[in-house]
């Protein structure tokens, strides 16, 4: 990888190398710019600040015939340290998306075409702090272009991830994942014909009472526009069983195109997106638009950044002031990224423009542990370069630390750039295809019926959760679970049996010699709520 710094060259070459890039790109070299090119092409995805006050950037890069998932980490000025790449020669892999974990690992999160040439599957690789692999699977989608779209870390252990296009498309999945990456259960959200058509998911949030928040953007009736469905954005709220708190577009009766991309939270569980929106009245550009949202998923406000453009990251400063990140035209025509500042009432307190003239798109942000904001962003033409911004909380451009910082110090030895091959993946089949289309697989299985002895009373190999609301049923498909209690009535109501069984007990055998003759109610009983029933006879 080819880093342009120019820090190290002499002050004649670094004014010639500052002409080329204002000729070029249109920076200025004295601010806090960092710019990263491959052998060919780069795409980052998501940057954050790591244990030891460096940064870790993540995506994917082409080089040659090949498509890598890559990391770089960088010093605290940006300066790369070590990157590498995740995949398999002839193959193509990516990161869309990338979380920070204990003891600074790292799990990505993206798609690969290992299992189909000419399709790809999502594949998530949980990665040490030294940039090495621990393990990796690749889940194989009942659709030929499902993709991987953002992972979060949840409490108490594992990850929440985002699906995009799991078996038909277009629609929208969470995966709740345990720390190893086994699925633990699956559910398809934002699927009301009656309000949403062709969801897309963006990105998660885990928010403050241990909930996942789902942003993305969808078409929604809308009472204004009477038989036309306009592009709305959306929020999900989910807890971490899958049960559905609220699903709701960003109104349904003010007659605005909006899309939401990135959202976070006060500690009043109120919710500010990054977004655009279309005005109502001529002129109507796409505007980069800060929506507020109330607690229970309903509009409050918005507010416009600017005509013209779109915002895509948001992230809290430490006065309780946001910083979203926008790309947009100026009112010269050119294109521009800029930042801006505003308070929680949506007013824009302050904003600065980063680069004119250049098409870039914003697609992660982080806020450094003294307070500075850091950006990511990639040149739309050809995904030619990535760009590193840093600023303070007055959206001024950050200095240069000068004082020594001890890097990687988790490693215990030193870190190389290097190809790190994803040759020995587990493949997951998830079977959400086999719980939906072979009922069987989620009941409860007696055998022999009738009996006069004995029964055998067999579990299902998938539980199957269901919840109605908002003019849907929900189901939830559990692939792990630490235990259920199966119990047995007579038809009288009295209890017969209650045993809590583990999920590796896969049948429970019943002596009923001893019961009355008639007929028997087998029910299995999972987070307070019966999942599969079924009868016998006692003869």
């Amino acid at each position: 990888m080819i880093f342009l710094n120019a820090g190290n060259m002499s002050k004649r070459t670094f004014f010639a190398v500052c002409i080329l890039a204002l000729k070029v790109t249109f920076i200025q070299c004295q601010n806090w710019i960092r710019i990263y090119e491959g052998n060919e092409k780069i795409h980052t995805r998501d940057i954050y600040e790591h244990y030891d006050k460096g940064f870790i950037a993540s995506g994917h890069q082409w080089e040659g015939n090949n498509y890598f998932g890559w990391i770089m980490k960088t010093d605290i000025n940006g300066y790369e340290r070590w990157s590498k790449h995740y995949g398999r020669i002839g193959e193509a892999t990516g990161f869309t998306s990338s979380y920070l974990i204990e003891n600074g690992g790292i799990v990505c999160f993206g798609g690969t075409n290992q299992l189909d040439e000419n399709c790809d599957d999502p594949i998530i690789v949980k990665i040490n702090a030294c940039g090495q692999k621990e393990w990796c699977k690749i889940f194989n989608s009942g659709n030929c272009n499902s993709s991987g779209n953002d992972i979060v870390a949840v409490p108490g252990g594992g990850y929440m991830a985002l699906i995009q296009d799991w078996i038909n498309g277009p629609d929208v999945w969470l995966f709740r994942l345990d720390s190893s990456g086994g699925v633990i259960w699956t559910q398809n959200y934002v699927t009301d014909p009656n309000i949403f058509w062709s969801p897309v998911g963006k990105r998660l949030l885990c928010t403050y009472d241990t909930c996942i928040l789902l942003t993305g953007r969808a078409y929604t009736p809308d009472s204004l526009t009477p038989g036309i469905s306009l592009i709305k954005m959306f929020n999900a709220k989910v807890d971490l069983n899958g049960e559905v708190l609220f699903e709701l577009p960003w109104g349904m009766n003010n007659g605005m195109i909006s899309e939401g991309h990135q959202t976070v939270e006060d500690k009043k569980h109120r919710l500010y997106s990054a977004g655009r929106r279309v005005g109502t009245t001529p002129p109507t550009p796409d505007m980069p638009s800060l929506f507020i949202t109330s607690s229970n998923g309903y509009p409050i406000q918005f507010s416009d950044l600017r005509s013209t453009g779109l915002a895509t990251t948001i992230n809290w400063l430490l006065d309780s002031t946001l910083v979203l990140g926008a790309d947009f035209q100026d009112y010269n025509g050119g294109d521009t990224v800029a930042v801006a500042k505003l308070d929680t009432t949506g007013n824009i307190l302050k904003t600065k423009t980063l680069i004119t003239n250049e098409n870039i798109v914003f697609e992660g942000s982080d806020v450094t542990y003294d307070n500075k904001i850091i950006l990511v962003g990639n040149t739309i033409l050809n995904w030619q370069y990535s760009y590193l911004f840093k600023l303070n909380s007055n959206l001024e451009y950050d200095s240069i630390y000068t004082a020594p910082f001890t890097y990687d110090s988790l490693c215990p030895y030193p870190i190389v750039s290097d190809t790190i091959p994803l040759d020995d993946c587990e493949v997951v089949v998830v079977g959400i295809d086999e719980a939906l289309q072979n009922p069987e697989t989620t009941k409860l299985k007696v055998y022999p019926n009738p009996s006069d002895e004995r029964i055998t009373i067999e579990l299902p190999k998938y539980l199957v959760r269901k919840s109605s609301g908002q003019g849907m049923t929900a189901n939830t498909i559990y692939h792990q679970w630490k235990d259920v209690r199966l119990e047995v009535f007579d038809l009288y109501g009295q209890l017969m049996f209650c045993e809590t069984v583990p999920q590796q007990k896969k049948s429970i055998t019943l002596n009923v010699s001893s019961w009355s003759p008639g007929m028997y109610l087998a029910r299995l009983v999972f987070m307070n709520e019966v999942v599969a029933k079924a009868k016998f006879v006692v003869e």
